[in-house]
């Protein structure tokens, strides 16, 4: 019976870390070309939703990610209308930054709150030149 329950749990050990790899290759990918111009919000909320080592931050620093994650659907919403809110997008883009300075996120995870910060910021400068 232990053997068993030991080999499910390496199983299941390998498959979450796969999945995770998997995750952040084709996080990598969706970023190639422009197409992502379109979708940067939800991309940058999707990525929040897949910040694994969050599950060891603080209560404040998770209730701060789940406020910024309600505000991108927001932003995705609004870019979808046409709409800007240059004051909520830098309410984001602060947010993302401290979450990225969390030192109990893992290094991978806070690279990847950085690269979301640096689009959000390159957005920001250019969405008036690029089409929707």
């Amino acid at each position: 019976m232990k053997h068993s329950l030991a080999a499910v749990l390496i199983v299941a050990s390998v498959t979450s870390i796969s999945f995770a790899q998997d995750w952040y290759h084709d996080r990598d990918e969706q970023y190639r070309g422009e197409e992502w111009h379109h979708h940067v919000f939800s991309y940058v909320r999707h990525d929040l939703e897949h910040i694994w080592s969050a599950r060891n931050a603080s209560e404040r620093e998770n209730t701060r990610l789940e406020r910024t994650k309600e505000e991108l659907t927001k932003m995705q919403a609004d870019l979808d209308q046409g709409r800007w809110d240059n004051g909520l997008l830098n309410d984001v883009i602060d947010s993302l930054r401290k979450s990225a300075n969390d030192q109990r996120l893992s290094h991978r995870d806070r690279d990847v709150l950085n690269d979301d910060v640096n689009r959000l910021h390159d957005y920001q400068r250019n969405h008036k030149h690029w089409a929707h």
